[in-house]
């Protein structure tokens, strides 16, 4: 029982010890997107869940084993290879809250996902471009897109629908794009161009549509101009310690 006690003191001092600075994890979930975000005051984001529930092993690695609760999650957009593996999450942990378009779809995986946050009463958001998620004293996550309000709505290119997020501390910013393509980036660019408030400058981009040919035009790499990129088809990789060098 003493050694057991021991193991978990060190093991919370080493995880504390590891969690002082902002900690971006890029899953590999096979082909699809996860991204999970802890802040150093340890509240927790993740971003998509892959398409299926590999994303549990992946948290289980992550996060201490007392550890079953999330503050938010947000789904992009409801393709398999994003949506799947949160509706795993829903079930196996405490979700403070989702964020979300709201846009129809009509896959299995859609009506489990909409069925398990009502079952959950699991608080929900739409998503709109203009809104700040404050999750630290300095770390904020900005809502750059969808521009239009697709709750309730169908759409022939859901990709499209997706949630774009920047995320800024202190002079650190990252990128996610989810699978927008070539259009959506160009608005874009045109809106950065007429508010500043949008900001597509960053040092680490998450590539749209897994760096498939649809997105990436030159003009907007150009506009975002990254230190880092990431395609998260095949990779798994933590951020922290680029963090920490860019500081």
């Amino acid at each position: 029982m003493l050694v057991g006690i021991t193991v978990v003191i060190w093991y919370s001092v080493f995880y504390f010890e590891s969690r002082q600075n902002l900690l971006v994890t890029f899953f590999d979930v096979e082909q699809g997107d996860s991204i999970f975000i802890e802040t150093p005051n340890g509240n927790q984001i993740l971003i998509d869940g892959g398409p299926n529930d590999r994303i549990l092993g992946k948290l289980g690695r992550t996060l201490p084993f007392w550890d079953r609760s999330i503050d938010l999650v947000i789904l992009t957009h409801p393709e398999k290879d994003h949506l799947a593996g949160l509706v795993d999450v829903l079930d196996r942990y405490k979700v403070g809250a989702a964020l979300w378009t709201g846009v129809e779809h009509s896959t299995a995986e859609y009506r489990e996902w909409v069925s398990a946050l009502e079952e959950k009463n699991t608080p929900t958001f739409i998503a709109r471009v203009g809104q700040r998620v404050k999750i630290g004293s300095d770390i904020t996550l900005d809502i750059l897109a969808p521009f239009d309000d697709w709750n309730g709505k169908t759409a022939t290119k859901l990709n499209d629908t997706g949630i774009v997020s920047r995320l800024q501390h202190g002079k650190i910013s990252m990128l996610f794009t989810g699978d927008i393509s070539k259009s959506v980036e160009r608005r874009l660019l045109f809106e950065s161009l007429n508010s500043k408030l949008l900001i597509l400058d960053s040092d680490v981009l998450k590539v749209g549509h897994h760096g498939s040919k649809t997105s990436s035009i030159e003009e907007f790499l150009n506009a975002v101009s990254p230190g880092l990129t990431c395609s998260l088809a095949f990779a798994e990789f933590v951020v922290d310690g680029y963090i920490e060098k860019l500081k």
